[in-house]
């Protein structure tokens, strides 16, 4: 019941509520300073904010009368908001967070900065583009072929981690292609009326909408791994393997980013390569295995970014 009231709440109350909680479950305590601070209240709305809070989850905090500070229960606490774990970990890596819970931005939670950004100009075109269904005319450099003029229709954005691509139906060429957005050199949207565009879109594009089911385990080499319920334990396996549905455009970004060995002999040797794909045959025809580890010399119908 909790809950119904609690998403019928004024999103400006429901986000303040939430921040209560958070800082309660990852700090200890929370003040009503956090809240004027935070949000820019004054203390008659952060004390009307904390009350409401208690009168949702009593059990979840109390006062401490020498500090002021409202400190988590935790041996009845039950969380009010569903917190998923990549959103912790986003809020975490915030400057504004960190601080709060008395860690620097460099002795706190860090994370490799981005060596690699697109344009935000670019990137904006692009998502126009997408929304409004119009093509893009755009100068694109290649490892392999350098510097050349495209014409496509785009509609999905996707990130390995490392890069931010662009999925796009080349309408020269007639075939659905992958390109890096920061090897874009030029990109505009093309309202040429003349250029067709009824055979490009997300619905056709095979390899986007094609889910492949990945199956890890243990690196059954042991000189890769030499306690394989450790690496069943770090990737919260279920007796012994990790079941993920990917869509077969990323399946080779994705197995390239974990490191997993895609040989079907488990050739690859060497600390990175803690896992290995087991049902090798799932990336039958998949267009960016070309990516995955120990496939590069596999033969392969076309690389998905050129």
């Amino acid at each position: 019941m909790n809950n119904e009231k609690i998403s019928e709440l004024p999103k400006n109350i429901y986000d303040r509520l939430e921040y209560i909680e958070f800082m309660l479950r990852f700090r200890g305590w929370v003040s009503r300073i956090d809240l004027t601070e935070r949000f820019g209240i004054g203390e008659a709305a952060a004390t009307r904010d904390i009350r409401q809070y208690r009168e949702f989850a009593k059990s979840n905090l109390e006062l401490n009368q020498s500090t002021k500070k409202y400190e988590i229960i935790e041996s009845s606490f039950d969380p009010l908001f569903d917190l998923q774990i990549s959103s912790a970990m986003s809020k975490l890596r915030t400057s504004r967070i960190s601080d709060a819970l008395g860690m620097s931005e460099f002795d706190g939670i860090m994370c490799p900065p981005r060596i690699s950004l697109p344009k935000v100009n670019f990137l904006s075109t692009i998502t126009r583009s997408i929304s409004s269904k119009r093509p893009l005319h755009m100068v694109y450099r290649s490892i392999k072929n350098g510097r050349s003029d495209k014409t496509i229709r785009a509609h999905a954005i996707f990130d390995n981690g490392i890069h931010w691509y662009l999925r796009a139906f080349d309408i020269l060429k007639k075939e659905y292609r992958t390109y890096a957005l920061t090897r874009i050199v030029e990109v505009d949207i093309d309202d040429n009326s003349e250029i067709d565009i009824s055979t490009g879109g997300v619905n056709n594009d095979h390899q986007w909408n094609r889910m492949v089911s990945l199956e890890l385990v243990p690196h059954p080499n042991t000189t890769n791994v030499k306690n394989p319920k450790t690496v069943e334990h770090d990737f919260n396996m279920k007796e012994g393997s990790l079941n993920i549905n990917v869509r077969a455009v990323v399946a080779g970004y994705w197995l390239y980013h974990w490191s997993v060995d895609c040989t079907e002999d488990h050739s690859l040797q060497g600390y990175d390569y803690q896992l290995w794909l087991k049902n090798h045959p799932t990336l039958y025809d998949v267009e960016s295995r070309n990516i995955a580890p120990g496939l590069s010399d596999y033969p392969y119908k076309k690389s998905s970014t050129k």
